[in-house]
């Protein structure tokens, strides 16, 4: 195999392993902060007025650094009943231009992403609760879910047999 396409799929698939532990964690500290949410509304009677804007961003962290992940994985929702009618030949075309259209949609969502980004950066949006966070960090979760899926789908694209099995997640 070529080293340039052997190096582009472990880096995929390296950047994607931190991607989605870093989503495990936030995932992990979403549950914390919707229990003690919960707690703090119900049982002490006193609501954070902050709760619900974290949980949303922490909810951003998990979608998209998780969609990498996903589609490396195989684990997307696929129409196989009509991917089985396909002789073998006409399966690897579907999959070269399933695998296309997904590149070309990460290469919106940079593109839309950095535009997103670059604008809240020098508008310097923050969000309009009192905890005025910076837009410009919740935006780029947009090109870099993004860039991690075209990662994986370059992987996917130039190394076709490079979905493992369901059991590899047991990594973790």
């Amino acid at each position: 195999m070529n080293p340039l396409i052997h190096s582009l799929g472990a880096f995929a698939r390296g950047s994607n392993r931190v991607a989605i532990v870093v989503a495990e964690v936030a995932l992990a500290a979403l549950m914390i902060a919707c229990a003690y949410g919960v707690i703090a509304r119900y049982v002490f009677n006193s609501p954070s007025i902050y709760i619900t804007e974290i949980c949303v961003y922490l909810l951003l962290v998990c979608s998209w650094l998780s969609v990498g992940w996903v589609h490396l994985e195989n684990r997307h929702v696929s129409v196989e009943a009509f991917h089985m009618k396909f002789s073998p030949r006409g399966k690897r075309l579907a999959t070269c231009i399933s695998q296309l259209c997904i590149l070309f949609f990460c290469l919106v969502l940079l593109w839309a992403g950095i535009s997103v980004v670059e604008t809240a950066l020098a508008r310097n949006y923050r969000s309009a609760s009192m905890l005025r966070f910076p837009l410009w960090m919740a935006y780029g979760m947009i090109p870099l879910g993004g860039s991690l899926l075209g990662l994986a789908t370059l992987r996917q694209l130039f190394i076709p047999n490079s979905v493992e099995s369901n059991d590899s997640i047991k990594e973790f």
